[in-house]
């Protein structure tokens, strides 16, 4: 089995692989526990899927300004072309962000370099200047020193772009996150759940290390210190309300409402929050 969001990871099998141990829990776990059968639609290309569909009522809080944690800690993927060009089309904007070119011109690289490697190059920068642990994505960035943000994400908001276009230009691993999808080796069948107490064992992310699914950890004295502004307690909502639009757009308005549907059918979420919620994401 493998992690599907992780298979074009510049590190391979190192980072995409399950291992045994891992599937046997994941197996075990999709086993006991209520399964929604459906269809996903990722890239254009359809998926069979098996759902945990409760995972998708836990609590969530995709507050990245007031977050310290390196969420975009390394680069996930190899880019796709559309990321590539959505670069170039952006240069400009791309490095006021990140000072990638800036580095990259003072490091004694010529122009036409640097253009060939946003276009060829894995991680968008030459090989040679990744670190073999890369601390930050390629398309992070800093602002003020302060919350690490991504400069794609900035730009299609800075260019009014609505959830479907963030979606298309982004790696779809930094669009979903920290949402775990595992795939048998064919692909025949896709795994979908969320990081929480009873996944994090098999799950590529570690739960208790996340804030943004975990409200009890943003009470502590450890996480206040390194984000002292904390995060709202009333603004963590069911994580299918709270990335409606992304998980519309990542994986088939399908999924999204079948998922939504069970939930408000299980009692799980209620009606009510959610039309609330559709009337001030999906407005247009």
């Amino acid at each position: 089995m493998n992690y599907f969001l992780f298979l074009n990871h510049p590190k391979g099998k190192e980072v995409y692989k399950v291992t045994e141990e891992r599937e046997e829990m994941l197996k075990e776990h999709f086993s006991r526990v209520d399964i929604l059968e459906t269809e996903v639609v990722i890239r254009g290309v359809k998926y069979k899927a098996l759902v945990d569909y409760s995972a998708f009522s836990n609590l969530a809080n995709f507050d990245c300004f007031k977050c310290q944690d390196p969420c975009c800690a390394d680069n996930p993927t190899v880019y796709e072309k559309i990321t590539r060009d959505f670069v170039l089309d952006n240069i400009e904007s791309y490095n006021k962000k990140t000072k990638n070119i800036d580095i990259l011109l003072e490091s004694g690289y010529e122009v036409e370099e640097i253009i060939k490697s946003i276009k060829e190059d894995e991680c968008m920068v030459p090989n040679e200047t990744v670190e073999a642990e890369i601390s930050l994505c390629t398309c992070s960035f800093k602002p003020n020193n302060e919350s690490t943000l991504c400069s794609l994400h900035s730009i299609c908001l800075e260019k009014s772009m609505g959830a479907k276009e963030i979606v298309e230009k982004k790696p779809l691993v930094c669009s979903l996150w920290p949402i775990d999808i595992i795939s048998e080796e064919e692909e025949s069948l896709l795994y979908i759940t969320v990081p929480d107490d009873f996944t994090t064992g098999f799950t590529i992310e570690d739960y208790y290390d996340t804030p943004c699914i975990n409200k009890e950890l943003t009470q502590s004295s450890t996480f206040r210190r390194k984000n002292p502004i904390g995060f709202l307690e009333e603004e963590y909502v069911p994580l299918i309300l709270a990335y409606g639009e992304t998980l519309k757009y990542s994986l088939g308005e399908k999924f999204y409402n079948d998922v939504k549907e069970k939930l408000v059918e299980e009692n799980l979420i209620f009606v009510e929050e959610l039309i609330i919620k559709e009337k001030q994401i999906f407005k247009k």
